[in-house]
């Protein structure tokens, strides 16, 4: 009976949310359910695994005011709740990525327009694609910087700043992340 109640709920409650988003903008952070997350998410254009994706909340979705087309999640997916998605640029999550709690995935750098260090640091400023490969997993409080690819089957240690690329079965942590170990070497 439990159940039935809450598929009425959410019938009845995901159209006039979508509907009210469309009125202001889609919303920054979702704070909703698994299912509410992900629909919500397609609504405003992000592209959506519909096999075993899970959004826990709260999703932060940063450079969304015009909706969320910068987005990909494939199927199997979980992103485990506290996540930051700066889409300034693309990111694709391909089938059975992990985000653990916390995680930060940046699409974008600028100093706050401060004359200064973007002048001198130029070439670590504007906007980049992120590209995490089928199977990997990015553990707790991680950081993913623009313009990088984690590989296949890789993992992400927790607090690890990745600001380059990630080769396919491997482990890395640290900051910046380097290499601790192959995956699958004996």
């Amino acid at each position: 009976m439990r159940k039935y109640i809450k598929e009425i709920l959410y019938r009845l409650i995901k159209p006039i949310l979508i509907s009210a988003f469309k009125l202001t903008k889609p919303p920054r952070i979702l704070r909703f359910g698994l299912r509410l997350n992900a629909d919500i998410l397609r609504a405003f254009g992000a592209e959506i695994g519909e096999n075993n994706v899970r959004i826990l909340s709260p999703i932060t979705l940063h450079e969304a005011n015009q909706g969320y087309s910068n987005l990909t999640i494939r199927d199997g997916c979980i992103l485990n709740g506290n996540n930051y998605l700066d889409l300034s640029a693309r990111i694709t999550l391909e089938e059975g990525v992990s985000l653990g709690p916390g995680v930060i995935i940046m699409t974008h750098n600028r100093y706050n327009f401060n004359r200064f260090l973007e002048e001198n640091l130029m070439h670590t400023c504007g906007k980049k694609d992120v590209l995490i490969r089928k199977g990997a997993g990015i553990k707790a409080g991680a950081v993913i910087v623009m313009g990088t690819i984690v590989g296949e089957n890789a993992v992400v240690a927790a607090g690890a700043v990745v600001n380059r690329n990630v080769e396919d079965n491997c482990l890395v942590g640290g900051v910046p992340a380097t290499l601790i170990k192959k995956i699958g070497d004996s």
